[in-house]
């Protein structure tokens, strides 16, 4: 069997992210409330994790297959970890986002980004993930209830079609482009793709941050009087 792994690289990190620390640790908070605050950070929190779980499970899952994979199954149970960890994220992420977009107070930070469309957090997506995230978190339970039997799935695992090789006989060619567990799927590009507008949203945030106040000037004429009444 030829394996081809079809693993988008992650999205770039934007300097927004070291931007927005720097801004609400030294400078000011998002926002006067906060409720706001504690979303707009969790949620940048979030966003990096699951950028940096997504890589690490890509780096585990080509370590796996490029290697003697008898001998290298540690590579493919780590993968898995940070992958479920990834959605983890990303379902609690867009939970965030959700909250804070639909703030009833129209907070500035909130009205900032209903300006902008992000397909991540249409409900039809957000079900998807939450699907997942719930299929693994609570698959011992379903186990020990009986509602899993042996020979279904049991854990999160990168997966794709096979197909006979084109020109190899009794070969075939697996193209492992997506995560499953039970009947939820999502493909690796559609995690990228989520995390690149998250990670977008990160960049709409630093600019929607309130600005920081100069410090003031004195106007030419009052210097000249405090010099003159010296």
């Amino acid at each position: 069997m030829h394996v081809h792994l079809d693993l988008p690289p992650p999205p770039s990190m934007p300097d927004a992210f070291g931007k927005y620390c720097l801004n609400t640790f030294f400078i000011q908070s998002p926002s006067s409330r906060y409720e706001i605050n504690v979303l707009v950070n969790t949620y940048v929190r979030l966003v990096d994790a699951g950028l940096i779980e997504y890589q690490e499970g890509c780096r585990l899952l080509r370590g796996f297959w490029s290697s003697d994979a008898a001998l290298n199954l540690v590579a493919m149970h780590r993968s898995v970890s940070h992958f479920e960890s990834c959605i983890f994220n990303i379902n609690r992420a867009i939970n965030c986002f959700r909250r804070l977009r639909g703030d009833k107070h129209h907070d500035p930070i909130a009205v900032a980004l209903r300006a902008h469309r992000f397909t991540f957090a249409a409900d039809a997506i957000a079900d998807r993930v939450r699907g997942m995230r719930n299929e693994i978190h609570h698959i011992e339970d379903s186990v020990l209830s009986g509602l899993l039997s042996e020979g279904e799935s049991t854990a999160l695992r990168a997966d794709g079609i096979e197909v006979p090789h084109p020109t190899e006989a009794n070969q075939t060619i697996r193209t492992i482009d997506h995560l499953v567990i039970g009947a939820h799927r999502i493909a690796f590009r559609e995690l990228v793709q989520w995390l690149a507008e998250m990670a977008d949203v990160v960049v709409h945030l630093v600019e929607a941050l309130p600005a920081i106040p100069s410090p003031a000037m004195p106007s030419p004429d009052a210097s000249f009087q405090e010099i003159a009444s010296n």
